[in-house]
Order: C-alpha cells, then sequence, then structure tokens
C-alpha cells in the first residue's frame, strides 16, 4: 500500500493528539503543560533575574525529558507575551537590554526531586539510555576508535531519534563524543597523552573553581556528598555499586563546580573528565575492588569544605588530581592487554 507524505504526516499529528488525550485521560498532563506550567509560575513570581535567557537543554535537563516538550512549552508562552525573543538563541524573561545566562536550577521553578521525577513520563527512560550510553560509549573510547550509528542507537534503546541525538549532544558536551569530518559521531580513542592534557588542564581549574565556589556550595549537598562517599569506603568488590561510584566522580568534579558564577570555567572542566572513565572500566573489566585511597582524598576534601576550609579542600583537591593521574595510566595500561569486550551494535570499530 503506498502512502502520501501527506498522509503520513497526517497520521503523526492524529497519533500525537491520541498520546495526549491518553494522557489527559489517565489524569496526567501532558510534558509541555507540566514544563510550561512551571515556568509561568515562576515568571509570574519574579523568580528570575532581569534579563534571564532560558534555553531548551537546561530546562529538558531539568525535567529529564527530550527537547520537544520544552520546546513547545517555551513557544505557547512566547505567544502568549510571558517569554520575549532577542538576537541570541533562546528567550528572555523580559524585553530589556540585560543579557543574562545564570544557570537556571530545579529550586528556581520551585520543583522538588519528588517533582522532578514525577513530571514528564519518560524521564526514567531518557536517564536509563543516558547513563547505557555513557557506560558503553566510555568503554569503547579505552580499546580504539568507535562510530556510533545513531539510527541504531534508537533502535537499540526504542527511543526516537531526537532523543538519540539529544543524549549523543550531551556526551559530546562532555567530551566522550564528537563528530568527524563527515560528521559521523564518533567515540574514542583515548591515549595517555589525551589523559595527561586533560590532568593538566584539570589542575590548573579544578583547585581554583573549588577555592572560588566553595562557600557556595550547601553544606546540605556537602552532607549527602560525605554520606555517599562513606557508603563506598564499606563496599567490597561484590558489592561494590557502579553508579554510586559514577555519582561520587561526578559529585566532586561536576556538582561542585556548578556553583562557580563563571560558567565557562565550569564548561572547560566539565570537558576535561574523560580520564575519568578509565578508572571506570578498570574496575569492571578485572572486577577490582573499590578505590579506597582515591575515595579518601574525596572524603579529605568534602569534609574540609564542609568545615568552611575551602583554600584546604583546594590543596587537597590538587593533591588528589596528581595521584588519580598515576593510577589512570597505569590502569591504562592493565586495560591494553584485556580483551575487547562485547559492545551494543550501535558501537562499530573504525581502528
Amino acid at each position: 500500500m503506498h502512502y502520501s507524505a501527506k498522509s503520513l504526516c497526517s497520521d503523526k499529528r492524529l497519533g500525537r493528539k491520541k498520546a495526549l488525550a491518553k494522557q489527559r485521560a489517565s489524569g496526567k498532563k501532558p510534558n509541555f503543560e507540566v514544563i510550561k506550567d512551571a515556568l509561568e509560575s515562576a515568571l509570574e513570581r519574579g523568580a528570575f533575574p532581569e534579563g534571564q535567557v532560558i534555553l531548551e537543554r537546561p530546562i529538558a535537563e531539568i525535567f529529564k525529558t527530550s527537547r520537544a516538550p520544552v520546546r513547545r512549552a517555551l513557544a505557547e508562552l512566547h505567544e502568549e507575551g510571558k517569554l520575549f525573543k532577542f538576537e541570541g538563541r533562546g528567550y528572555k524573561t523580559d524585553n530589556s537590554d540585560i543579557i543574562l545566562r545564570e544557570d537556571i536550577r530545579p529550586e528556581t521553578l520551585d520543583l522538588d526531586d519528588k517533582a522532578q521525577t514525577n513530571a514528564p513520563a519518560e524521564s526514567n527512560i531518557i536517564d536509563d539510555v543516558y547513563r547505557a550510553t555513557k557506560r558503553s560509549t566510555s568503554i569503547a573510547m579505552t580499546f580504539g576508535q568507535f562510530r556510533i550509528r545513531s539510527e541504531k542507537h534508537s533502535q537499540h534503546f526504542g527511543v526516537s531519534r531526537t532523543i538519540s541525538r539529544e543524549i549523543l549532544g550531551k556526551l559530546m558536551d562532555e567530551g566522550l563524543v564528537g563528530k568527524d569530518s563527515t560528521g559521523h559521531w564518533i567515540t574514542g580513542p583515548l591515549t595517555a597523552r589525551d589523559v595527561k592534557q586533560d590532568f593538566e588542564t584539570r589542575r590548573l581549574l579544578e583547585p581554583y573553581s573549588l577555592e572560588t565556589c566553595g562557600p557556595l556550595i550547601p553544606v546540605e549537598l556537602l552532607e549527602q556528598m560525605k554520606l555517599r562517599l562513606q557508603e563506598a569506603l564499606t563496599q567490597t568488590p561484590e558489592d561494590k555499586n557502579p553508579r554510586l561510584l559514577e555519582t561520587i566522580e561526578a559529585d566532586l568534579h561536576q556538582r561542585c563546580h556548578s556553583f562557580n558564577p563563571n560558567k565557562k570555567i565550569a564548561k572547560f572542566i566539565n570537558q576535561s573528565l574523560t580520564p575519568l572513565v578509565v578508572g571506570l572500566v578498570f574496575s569492571d573489566a578485572v572486577r577490582a575492588s573499590v578505590e579506597k585511597p582515591g575515595l579518601r582524598e574525596h572524603l579529605a576534601i568534602i569534609e574540609s569544605l564542609i568545615a568552611g576550609k575551602h583554600s584546604e579542600a583546594s590543596e587537597h583537591l590538587h593533591d588528589h588530581l596528581l595521584n588519580a593521574e598515576t593510577r589512570t595510566l597505569e590502569r591504562m595500561k592493565s586495560l591494553s592487554v584485556i580483551s575487547e569486550p562485547s559492545l551494543p551494535n550501535y558501537l562499530v570499530k573504525i581502528s
């Protein structure tokens, strides 16, 4: 049977309408309405500083959803005269001459953890796909260069091509994937030279950043980080939790720096974190015990921050990065003699 382009578009629109009707019948608001309501409420409360720029990706990350519902929510708010276009990307919260690109946090939108988790129905799926993709590409890049076939990726996880591209885009921001000269997604290879350069960048930026933003990090958040470290230090090879270890690395090397008012520094740090994958891959490959010296170094840094000793925390972080570089290079040598693991079909080895 032949389908015209017009009939296919009509079918897609009908499918979207049915999906929205089904969501409303179940008592759940469509994703874009949840996002729109939260933004509208924040605008009415005056929660945004003057000239705040709102982009799709940060809002999508807060709600753990794709950009499509965010795009619709922003477009409707603009049509209603509640958001404003300007010469740059995104929208502004007012029509002033000021352009402010501050990070938007969940608390700005008056969201707690439960609200973020329960908002869009797809949130848990996207988070799981992101984590699984990050783990697979991290493993792959330590064994050579691989092409990431986006169509196979979306089929593998049963998600749309849009979501697949957004996840790969996020991993590109983290320095884990890139694009070749023909526009294909690729990952790797991770070399000893890459590791040394990334650690040099981090030693220059991270201690300075931590001393700057240390006073701005909520103590309650630091206490949560400390609890995670204490839990990890009690684990054995049999009961260790890879997701917990990933969270611990992100605590110190990403979440803390997200409080730095200089977002360019935070961005450069985020793009230099590729060496972190070596420890996670090594731990999986050889079923090693939990890396306790590194965890103890993390704990010393977090405890210094809790005590308000920000210069001390900065010094501890510098020493930790020196030690971590040595450990990472040693692990890379060990990985070079390990057989390449089985990888998902969306990863195809190039070299």
